[in-house]
């Protein structure tokens, strides 16, 4: 039976052993098999310990808890390297979960430049910004495009990409024109020492929804980041920091699409209140995606961060995050919220340490305003490994205030404690 090479590369990838060599000692090829995983229960005690459903925006109370999603990305590439310099990669990944992607097919080439990677396909895109301790992206310009990332410009680091994203899950768009219209996005960003900005301009013509109103054709956005190797004078071991980030928008560039393109992460993470999920209340055509590009002209949004972390000497370490963002709608409404959550951790030994987090939230939408807020003890089990992966099992309790899993209108109370268990790898 005939092998490709290919093949070769997986069965010997999946079976543990080394990759072979290409053809010469100065030229190599190999496979690589990364990926990651959560996946776990949640159950609610005001529902009789069945299952929790969503409880409520981890984004803003922190994540431990209260993820009920779970989610798994799976991405093979194989590499060709020359001794020249040159390298071509060929990726693919499989993801499934509520808002991690429907995939992806691209090509990573080094050597056309002196500096950078040029790339094209469908990747993630923008999305290295990131807060792990809410698993929020504050920037994710994903989708299908060409472009270059990492490439030397004096003394900045400079990416610079075309994406191309769609409604391409929308459910009705079989049946109305101009309702899966491909949004067209121009990225620059760079980073200079602790600086970093990131500018977006969008374009979507015929932006209709399914009642056949026209809503913003066009839009920006601008991203500027500051990143102090302190924990707000603290220092520590090293890795003590403090993350500053601002964001503003307009049209497409406003709600959840601040810092970002047509994603299923951008249509439910906090942006604004008007947005998300809203089809049960709203009917037909409301879904998240559906309002995700469902902004004027004139909206205008906000954003900024605050995050980072500190590990002091007698060993407990915190990681704390506080955001906001403010809408300016062109109709002469507006909403805004406002988190701030903090996580800490102490070790107890090796192979396990003790993590929890206390989280609060507040949304005012055009003057009507709700809060909620959480308290989450999670025993961690961990697994270390000399390559640097880290399995863990954690055990989780959260007390959750207006939690989105009561009825306090059926007589149940407004708040809710929720348990489970959660397993989490990444490699």
């Amino acid at each position: 039976m005939k092998i490709s090479k290919l093949n070769l590369a997986c069965m010997v990838a999946m079976f543990g052993l080394s990759a072979p060599s290409a053809y010469s000692a100065e030229n190599t090829e190999g496979f690589t098999f990364n990926g990651y995983f959560r996946q776990g229960v949640l159950y609610s005690a005001e529902n009789d310990f069945k299952d929790s459903d969503f409880i409520a925006q981890k984004e803003t109370l922190g994540r431990l808890g209260l993820e009920y999603d779970n989610q798994t990305n799976i991405d093979l590439s194989y590499r060709w390297t020359y001794g020249d310099g040159r390298s071509l990669k060929i990726g693919a990944g499989v993801s499934d979960g509520l808002t991690a992607g429907d995939g992806s097919g691209f090509i990573e080439i080094s050597g056309y430049t002196d500096t950078g990677v040029i790339f094209g396909g469908k990747r993630d895109y923008g999305k290295e910004r990131y807060i792990w301790m809410t698993d929020f992206f504050y920037s994710d310009m994903s989708g299908t495009g060409i472009g270059v990332e990492s490439m030397k410009v004096g003394s900045a680091i400079v990416n610079a990409a075309y994406i191309s994203s769609q409604r391409d899950d929308y459910e009705y768009a079989d049946d109305y024109d101009n309702v899966d219209n491909k949004m067209h996005a121009f990225n620059v960003s760079a980073r200079y020492g602790v600086w970093d900005i990131s500018a977006t301009f969008k374009a979507m013509p015929d932006n209709w929804d399914i009642s056949g109103k026209e809503w913003a054709e066009t839009g920006y956005d601008l991203t500027v980041g500051y990143k102090m190797f302190n924990f707000f004078g603290l220092q520590g071991d090293g890795s003590s920091n403090t993350n500053i980030v601002v964001q503003a928008g307009k049209g497409l560039g406003a709600g959840q699409l601040l810092g970002g393109t047509i994603t299923s992460y951008n249509a439910y993470r906090p942006g604004g209140l008007r947005f998300g999920e809203h089809e049960f209340e709203w009917g037909e055509g409301n879904d998240a995606i559906s309002l995700l590009t469902q902004v004027e002209e004139g909206d205008v949004s906000y954003r900024a961060l605050i995050f980072g972390g500190h590990a002091f000497e007698n060993g407990l370490s915190i990681f704390p995050s506080f955001q906001a963002q403010y809408n300016d709608y062109d109709d002469g409404t507006y909403d805004y919220w406002a988190s701030a959550m903090v996580r800490p951790v102490i070790g107890i030994n090796s192979k396990m340490y003790l993590q929890g987090e206390i989280g609060y939230v507040y949304n005012n939408w055009n003057g009507d305003s709700y809060d909620q807020a959480k308290l989450t003890i999670a025993p961690t089990l961990m697994f270390p490994t000399w390559t640097g992966v880290n399995p863990e099992v954690r055990f989780l309790v959260s007390w959750v205030k207006n939690s989105w899993t009561t009825d306090p209108d059926d007589g149940q109370s407004a708040n809710d404690v929720i348990v489970g268990i959660q397993t989490e790898a990444s490699w």
